[in-house]
């Protein structure tokens, strides 16, 4: 669906996007994340066609998006959805079909299919302006799938949302998008949004491609520290790996000697990562088969979403994720011992220079 190479877009400010190779297949999900100044609408814009690169090919559907002959037409063939709904002032039935007059077409059935699908009929004959953050982005959403596009483009389209609204309004989308079977290219900060709809991650830091592949790998698998920093790895120790008996590998870091599953070798120098949902709290120690325990102390407990996060000074940090149960039933707070454990199979080992 889009084939890319070589991509290049510079601005005044010296900022410079440059993509070397990305692919989207048909009825595929791609969902680019990453900070905020990584690039992720500019490289959203290019493939609109909205921004022309000064380097590079790019084809969409088959063809050369960059050929004016093919611009009109390609458009035509995509949706694109801002993270501001951008409604008019008319009613909910008319910005749907706005995309549809826009061709020189009627067709209330389609129209009403969208509406349907996104459940906003009851809301047909309100004026967009009256509408909640939720409800216009529903009607943004529909509006975009009125033409049934081959290709939507979406940027940033959960912003602002509460988490109540924007998981009931992803779960609608993901159901529209396999029924459509339209490609779509995501990009985002929402990192639960790109996990929940995404079949293909790619993670943007400063103009380029850091990693990209499946989202659960990218996730517990990240390649560089930057990218660990991005995707919720709270806990990043430099060390070095002092063995490794049968990919069981013996890390020096903090101050201890820590074990992970990698297949680094005896003098790596490596960062040892751990996310915060892979570390168990309790006030024994454990005996369920953890290579690594650490008799701990509390150092903060603080909201964190639906649970809590517990900083734990191990003679080194570590940065723990628990429930509300778990704080009231162990008594977590600042100054607690308590022990802190998890499997070698939950570490994560990056190389690293010196």
């Amino acid at each position: 669906m889009i084939k890319l190479s070589g991509l290049r877009v510079a601005f005044d400010s010296g900022f410079r996007l440059e993509v070397e190779s990305l692919k989207v297949r048909e009825g595929e999900v791609f969902a680019i994340i990453g900070p905020n100044g990584a690039g992720k609408t500019t490289l959203l814009n290019a493939m609109a066609l909205l921004n022309r690169p000064a380097a590079g090919t790019l084809e969409i559907m088959g063809k050369n998006a960059l050929s004016s002959a093919n611009m009109l037409p390609l458009r035509r063939a995509m949706s694109a959805v801002f993270s501001q709904p951008y409604l008019t002032n008319d009613t909910v039935f008319d910005n749907v079909a706005l995309p549809l007059r826009l061709r020189g077409l009627r067709d209330a059935a389609a129209v009403g299919e969208v509406l349907e699908l996104f459940q906003i009929t009851h809301l047909k004959e309100r004026n967009a302006k009256t509408l909640s953050q939720g409800e216009s982005h529903r009607t943004a959403l529909a509006r975009a799938f009125v033409t049934r596009p081959k290709l939507l483009l979406l940027d940033e389209p959960f912003g602002a949302l509460d988490e109540r609204v924007k998981e009931s309004i992803i779960r609608d989308l993901r159901r529209v998008i396999k029924i459509s079977g339209a490609a779509v290219v995501l990009v985002t900060q929402d990192q639960e949004g790109a996990l929940t709809l995404s079949d293909t991650l790619a993670v943007l830091v400063n103009g380029r491609i850091a990693q990209q592949g499946e989202p659960q790998e990218i996730f517990a698998r990240p390649v560089s520290r930057e990218v660990a920093d991005f995707v919720g790895v709270e806990t990043i120790l430099p060390g070095k790996v002092a063995s490794n008996q049968d990919n069981l590998c013996s890390v020096e870091a903090g101050g201890k000697t820590l074990m992970a599953v990698s297949s680094c070798v005896a003098g790596d120098n490596v960062f040892f990562c751990l996310r915060p949902e892979d570390i168990s709290v309790s006030l024994n120690q454990d005996a369920g088969g953890r290579r690594n325990n650490f008799k701990a102390k509390v150092a903060s407990v603080a909201p964190w979403g639906l649970e809590y996060k517990v900083e734990l000074d191990c003679g080194f940090t570590l940065q723990a994720a628990v429930t509300k149960q778990l704080v009231d039933g162990l008594g977590l707070k600042p100054g607690a011992e308590v022990y802190a454990s998890f499997k070698a199979v939950a570490a994560h080992l990056i190389k690293r220079n010196l």
